[in-house]
């Protein structure tokens, strides 16, 4: 590794009710920016996200009970665990970008013990809200 590397760690996470267990390899979290999206789905889920390549993500339980949600261009599947509905990450493998599918987003609030280190981390506020698209309308209910 050379010098201009960050020493890498190895992240444990889980949802809330343990049945998906995973880990990610990372730098130091708090030397990351992480992003804070304000689109429909980041804010409803609580989203704060990192984007390890996928390589850097194993799965040790729970990877084929996540179950999937989708809008929009129907490429950006978020998963989620079936049994608690913790938003664990947003799979990226059928985006239109080639870079975007070498990476996976990751909800760092699945992260073990984030609470002790949320205050010292620095985020990338990401409007999605405006510049994402198409934009998100729930059907059927009335838009004011």
């Amino acid at each position: 590794m050379s010098t201009s590397e960050a020493p890498v760690i190895t992240y444990k996470a889980n949802c809330h009710c343990g049945r998906t267990r995973f880990t990610v390899d990372l730098a130091d979290i708090r030397s990351l920016k992480v992003t804070r999206c304000n689109c429909s789905i980041c804010t409803r889920n609580g989203y704060l996200l990192v984007y390890p390549r996928v390589e850097d993500v194993k799965f040790e339980s729970g990877l084929d009970e996540l179950s999937s949600y989708c809008f929009g261009k129907s490429l950006k599947y978020h998963r989620f665990c079936s049994k608690c509905g913790t938003s664990v990450l947003i799979d990226f493998s059928k985006s239109d970008w080639d870079l975007e599918r070498e990476v996976v987003a990751i909800n760092i609030r699945t992260f073990r013990d984030i609470e002790d280190v949320l205050g010292e981390l620095t985020f990338r506020d990401v409007d999605g809200k405006n510049k994402l698209g198409p934009p998100y309308h729930l059907i059927g209910l009335p838009d004011n």
